[in-house]
């Protein structure tokens, strides 16, 4: 979590066995096609861990490779495991309540996300100097990729456009769908954005993460819903 260590410790240590019994959930309901979605929020229980233990090391003056092992963890899930996860997600979803034609074009979407995902993580996965988290003035963790001097990076974190590209990728398969719920699930993460933005945009990703991550407690009620616990 962006606030301390302990914030984001307790936050993965609700966060995680909330997201297994929501996939137990799906499980139990015979739903597998919302099992993707209803791991959300297990993952971003962990991504709340890897962010503790971000802290940890910044807390203690940046000790490693703790810190470096906290930054990687934490941008593996804010750039390529939600911009590959969510998508798939909306693609799993799906199949059970929508179109031939719009499962192809969510799969198509996927595909592209999982590509622009690996593509954004790796250099930072073979740079790891090249990122320097650190507290932000405002108190939040600032993750600066600067360094990687990548003409991809520099789009998405710069450039309105760029920013928008990847947001559309995390958003529009949610809202693309005929489920009303996650479609729903899909707004309250577009709104999450803007007030992100608005507030702590310095600090965008990991303000936006606990944001999403509290968020992610929806998914528990859309596979608890009781015409999926009658299917």
């Amino acid at each position: 979590m962006c606030f301390s260590a302990s914030a984001s410790f307790t936050a993965s240590a609700v966060l995680v066995p909330l997201g297994l019994y929501s996939h137990h959930l799906a499980t139990s309901h015979e739903r597998p096609d919302y099992k993707p979605l209803a791991l959300v929020p297990f993952f971003f229980g962990v991504q709340q861990f890897v962010e503790g233990l971000e802290w940890t090391a910044i807390d203690r003056g940046g000790i490693e490779p703790l810190a470096t092992i906290g930054g990687l963890g934490f941008l593996f899930f804010a750039y390529c495991f939600w911009m590959i996860w969510i998508p798939w997600s909306a693609w799993s979803v799906s199949r059970s309540t929508d179109s031939k034609g719009l499962q192809r074009r969510l799969k198509w979407v996927a595909i592209v996300a999982t590509v622009i995902g690996i593509a954004f993580y790796l250099p930072m996965l073979f740079n790891p100097p090249a990122i320097q988290p650190a507290v932000h003035s405002n108190g939040r963790l600032l993750y600066n990729i600067s360094d990687l001097h990548s003409i991809l990076h520099n789009f998405v974190n710069t450039e309105p456009i760029g920013e928008l590209v990847y947001w559309a990728f995390i958003v529009l398969p949610l809202i693309a769908l005929s489920d009303k719920a996650v479609k729903l699930f899909g707004v309250l993460i577009f709104v999450s954005i803007f007030l992100t933005w608005a507030t702590y945009s310095a600090t965008f990703n990991s303000v936006w993460c606990f944001y999403c991550a509290v968020l992610s407690i929806v998914v528990i009620w859309i596979v608890n819903r009781p015409h999926l616990r009658q299917a």
